[in-house]
């Protein structure tokens, strides 16, 4: 079987990236040939493999682009990008081989989208975000601050000011969505990989009938290691992008009230503000994964305020596997992976009281915040979402859909 990994990069820079790298060796290594496609970023060294061959497509990342002109046209429509995809494909037969999308909208575009669904190639893409059928790919209102619940593409929809930077901005990614549900996404895609329960019922609603929801969960890469003692440690800690969206300023509201100490591994745009907001918090700055697990070991509990709806909690996932319980907004799809006052805590989703009530739980309770933990620990180790169970799971998955069966994918 010859499988076809596309992403926008190569580079590990982020949930879906890392993701698509860490499977893409892990397919590597029980030897499978993996076509590797990106289209911009200096490749991981993780994909340095003899089994794994990088197809570069040579392009600008948007962001990068030094015509901005140049990048709102390539960005909704690439032939450069349509051209060489066809050349690649016509090296294989859909008899054996695979295509699995992971992202696409940073620098591989729509045209590599239209590219595959005319080969006729069984493909299938997972779903780490929203742009599937979200304009802004969150289900956001970066104006107002609140989750948008209008309809995806409607006129209310166009109406929105909801982008991070601006109106126009809102306008082309309109248009570039627009063109992608053109192509045929997400209603003529017939495979989707969904990470969490959470995400699938947000998204489901959107695709055709006779789509096929693939349950793949993420790999967590979590080493065992012995219990942490949450018990031991007063911080609460925040880890992740420090960009409001991720209701970081909630959490130090929260922890302000509460009077509990707060602990932010990070760094964005927030930083500042957050220090006003609450002077005696620890930041961290961004660290290396060594470190970010030492962190977790180091707290009493990890908070998740996202006002985002998220697709996954990876954070969630890791801190159980270390035994440090989880304090989450049940508005977002963290709340998957924690059982309210079992394994961790819910709050309500942007309220400030909400969160502020479940830290000063915690904080006033260690022996909870330690049984929590072990409940999380446990339950994690006992079915581990690990690389090995995700790669068996994922080639089983590419199978299926070769053949055209639909025998695991757990569409309800």
């Amino acid at each position: 079987m010859n499988i076809i990994i596309a992403n926008d990069y190569a580079t590990v820079n982020g949930g879906a990236a890392q993701v698509a790298v860490v499977s893409a060796r892990a397919l590597a290594e029980a030897g499978y040939n993996i076509y590797f496609v990106f289209a911009a970023g200096t490749p991981a060294q993780e994909l340095i493999h003899e089994n794994i061959t990088l197809v570069d497509l040579e392009q600008y990342d948007l962001l990068n682009n030094p015509s901005k002109v140049n990048a709102s046209i390539i960005g909704i429509w690439n032939n450069d990008v349509a051209s060489k995809t066809k050349k690649l494909l016509a090296q294989f037969s859909p008899e054996n081989t695979i295509i699995h999308i992971h992202t696409w909208v940073k620098s591989l575009s729509n045209s590599f989208l239209h590219a595959v669904i005319e080969s006729k190639f069984p493909h299938v893409i997972t779903l780490h975000d929203y742009f599937s059928v979200c304009p802004n790919g969150g289900f956001y209102n970066f104006q107002s601050k609140n989750i948008c619940t209008l309809k995806p593409m409607s006129y209310q929809c166009l109406k929105s000011n909801c982008d991070l930077r601006s109106y126009s901005q809102k306008l082309w990614r309109f248009t570039r969505q627009a063109v992608t549900y053109r192509l045929g996404v997400p209603r003529k895609v017939s495979n989707y990989i969904f990470v969490s329960e959470f995400s699938k019922k947000i998204l489901s609603p959107y695709f055709s009938d006779t789509s096929t929801l693939w349950n793949v969960p993420n790999p967590i890469d979590v080493k065992k290691l012995s219990r942490a003692t949450p018990d031991l440690f007063e911080h609460f800690s925040f880890i992740g992008r420090l960009s409001n969206e991720k209701g970081v300023k909630l959490f130090a509201q929260a922890a302000v009230n509460s009077g509990s100490k707060a602990r932010f591994v990070g760094s964005g745009e927030m930083e500042a503000s957050l220090k006003e907001i609450n002077p005696s918090a620890e930041f961290t700055g961004w660290a290396s994964r060594d470190d970010v697990t030492q962190y977790i070991q180091q707290s009493r509990a990890i908070v998740v305020p996202s006002l985002l709806y998220e697709t996954q909690g990876m954070v969630v996932a890791e801190s159980a596997a270390l035994g440090v319980p989880c304090i989450v907004a049940d508005t977002c799809a963290g709340r998957d992976f924690v059982e309210d006052g079992v394994t961790g805590l819910w709050f309500k989703g942007s309220d400030k009281k909400s969160l502020t009530d479940a830290i000063k739980r915690l904080s006033d309770n260690p022996e909870l915040a330690k049984e929590l933990g072990n409940n999380a620990y446990s339950k994690y180790w006992k079915q581990p979402p690990n690389i090995d169970s995700h790669t068996k799971t994922l080639t089983a998955c590419y199978r299926a859909i070769i053949s055209g069966s639909a025998e695991i994918s757990n569409i309800n």
